[in-house]
């Protein structure tokens, strides 16, 4: 059984994850950590960061941000066109969730400019016959800062 999700974005976007058709055939997904049995997934939240900063017509402090996280899926070896096209699906529903703004927003301004991708890539194999894929997901969004700089 996958170990309690924490409160907070990370939670939000695996709870919104294990909705996507591409991963139907997963058995669980974790947060910061993953089994090596083959069907699982761990999500592992990568940082977020400024990337601009500037004043609104009020004088009031905007940021925009990116924040990424990896997703790790164990796959079996050996089913590389499967899982090859699993990543595919999964990065094509990203971006179509995210355009039709069914994705998880994570700023509190400009919603119309935040977005969400996914990239993946096969990252290990191991000896006992599964293959882990890291899937990168990148949300750029904006956020307006309150005095002492909290959003």
């Amino acid at each position: 059984m996958p170990n309690e999700l924490p409160q907070g974005d990370t939670a939000r976007l695996a709870a919104w994850l294990r909705t996507a058709p591409a991963l139907a055939w997963l058995r669980a997904l974790w947060v910061d950590d993953v089994p090596a049995a083959p069907y699982t997934g761990g999500l592992f939240p990568a940082g977020a960061a400024a990337t601009a900063r500037r004043a609104d017509i009020l004088g009031r402090r905007v940021e925009r941000r990116r924040a990424r996280w990896v997703l790790r899926l164990v796959l079996p070896h050996g089913k590389s066109a499967a899982n090859a096209l699993c990543l595919e699906q999964l990065a094509a529903w990203v971006a179509a969730q995210s355009a039709a703004g069914e994705a998880p927003h994570f700023g509190s301004r400009d919603r119309e400019t935040e977005t969400l991708s996914a990239a993946g890539a096969l990252e290990s194999v191991s000896d006992e016959g599964t293959a882990v894929y890291a899937v990168t997901l990148q949300a750029d969004y904006t956020v307006q800062c309150n005095e002492g700089g909290n959003t």
